[in-house]
């Protein structure tokens, strides 16, 4: 295991559009008009209306409005605009169509809708602003754009006042380090905080991190909060020849300049091509390369398993180095020809590795050994078992129980081979093959790949734009 990172970056910069009362008989914020080939009046649908038409240009103090036509209805307290284009000091907005009513301060933009600020470009086909509530409401898919990655989004809300966010309908969001995906997105700009909601799917390319659940929490503080009934997180080795799972209903994760966490809860599974686990809690420490299994766990490597009330591991190179676990703990290993299982236990045991095999293992203060013995034909030929007051040491050779040593007070007997000596068990014996995790399924991205095309083709206003601004 190493440091599980998960980085979820902002692509919302945008203040509020305020797209200013345009309502010409307002003085405060009045609007001139530059340009327009020709101004009528009419009656549509019994409604007065004074029209400007053909290249209309209007001006206030905090933006300019360029459009093919202008519609002021004068009883409605309502202008429609086509073909818009309008600047203000953070951002310029281009639309088909744009609805504004005078009294309620609700502007309606529809059909190809791009508004682009210094930080970011967002399109969609529909937005709303409702500017008393500094409001911002998306009802059509939105994609925005910066120059880290982009987001997309069934629909989503912006509320300006608080700097906060919320999307819904296929969230996925990707730059050149990650990529996530989700049902729904919170964020808070100003608190940098971010929850993913629902099919929860994130992938860190640096750290070759990949994990699943129902709900992603970060804030500012390096906190990550990962839950679901089998929150998954899978790491790749650098040489990615090895891989370890992690599945639990609650990852915590927390990262200082100095320090990397991982606490997991409720159902711990973990697998790995060099080991394997089971608990009720699992805390892993990156800056010491440890992780503690608590309650009930059962930690499996090779063909032996070791169960008791802690587990703490000590890892060099995703390998385990040095293992111990208190109190009353107790090793079993399945003989690999007979399949007679051998079993050591004590108040404390040690176990030490080498190139990720177990070399020895050492249970201290009332030690008990069951060994069970091969003849020359390889065949089972009784047992040997012995207690000693102080400890006692197994050896392996290739992962192998080869022969055992035990200091003080020993007592030990030989049982011959007979069918009443075949189970014989230590008191706390634990044999539970069947609970050892095998390997997940790798999980894979529900949704496409974001495209690079826009939604929709892009308006003759905002292409010529993109021309001007080439060089």
């Amino acid at each position: 295991m190493k440091n599980y990172k998960v980085y979820l970056f902002s692509l919302l910069g945008w203040g509020l559009l305020y797209l200013i009362n345009p309502e010409i008989s307002q003085s405060q914020n009045r609007v001139n008009i530059v340009d327009a080939e020709r101004a009528e009046g009419a009656v549509i649908d019994g409604q007065t209306v004074r029209k400007l038409l053909g290249s209309v240009e209007l001006e206030t103090d905090q933006m300019s409005m360029n459009a093919d036509s202008v519609y002021q209805f004068t009883d409605q307290n309502m202008l429609h605009a086509f073909n818009i284009q309008i600047e203000t000091e953070t951002e310029i907005i281009w639309a088909d169509t744009l609805f504004y009513n005078t009294q309620t301060d609700y502007s309606e933009l529809r059909g190809r809708v791009i508004i682009q600020s210094e930080t970011n470009t967002v399109f969609s086909n529909a937005m709303d602003a409702a500017l008393a509530l500094d409001l911002i409401i998306f009802s059509d898919p939105i994609r925005f754009e910066d120059e880290r990655g982009t987001l997309l989004a069934g629909s989503g809300l912006y509320y300006q006042d608080v700097d906060s966010a919320a999307f819904r309908g296929n969230v996925q969001l990707a730059d050149s380090t990650q990529y996530l995906e989700s049902d729904s997105l919170f964020m808070n700009r100003q608190k940098d905080l971010y929850e993913l909601f629902g099919r929860v799917y994130a992938e860190d390319f640096e750290d070759k991190v990949i994990f699943t659940g129902d709900y992603l929490y970060a804030d500012s503080t390096g906190y990550r909060l990962l839950e679901g009934d089998d929150a998954w997180l899978m790491e790749l080795s650098d040489s990615e020849a090895d891989t370890t799972h992690l599945l639990a209903k609650k990852i915590e994760l927390l990262e200082t300049d100095s320090t990397s966490t991982m606490d997991a809860f409720e159902d711990v599974r973990i697998w790995s091509t060099k080991f394997s686990a089971v608990a009720d809690t699992a805390l892993y420490r990156d800056h010491e390369e440890k992780f503690e299994l608590r309650s009930n766990p059962k930690l499996w490597q090779g063909n032996i398993q070791l169960t008791g009330p802690i587990i703490e591991a000590h890892l060099e190179n995703d390998d385990i180095r040095f293992l111990s676990s208190y109190p009353r703990p107790i090793a079993v290993q399945e003989d690999s020809v007979t399949g007679r299982l051998h079993q050591m236990a004590g108040d404390t045991l040690h176990s030490y590795f080498d190139d990720g095999a177990v070399e020895r293992i050492v249970v201290y203060n009332e030690s008990e050994i069951i060994f069970h013995q091969r003849d020359d034909n390889e065949e089972p030929d009784g047992l040997i078992e012995l207690i000693a007051s102080g400890s006692s040491t197994m050896y392996f050779v290739d992962g192998e129980f080869d022969f055992f040593k035990a200091e003080r007070n020993v007592d030990g007997s030989y049982l011959p081979e007979s069918p009443q000596n075949v189970n014989r068990q230590l008191d706390n014996f634990a044999w539970h093959p069947d609970q050892k995790p095998s390997r997940p399924l790798i999980q894979i991205p529900r949704l496409p790949a974001i495209p690079e095309e826009r939604p929709f083709e892009l308006p003759p206003r905002y292409v010529r734009y993109l021309e001007d601004n080439q060089n």
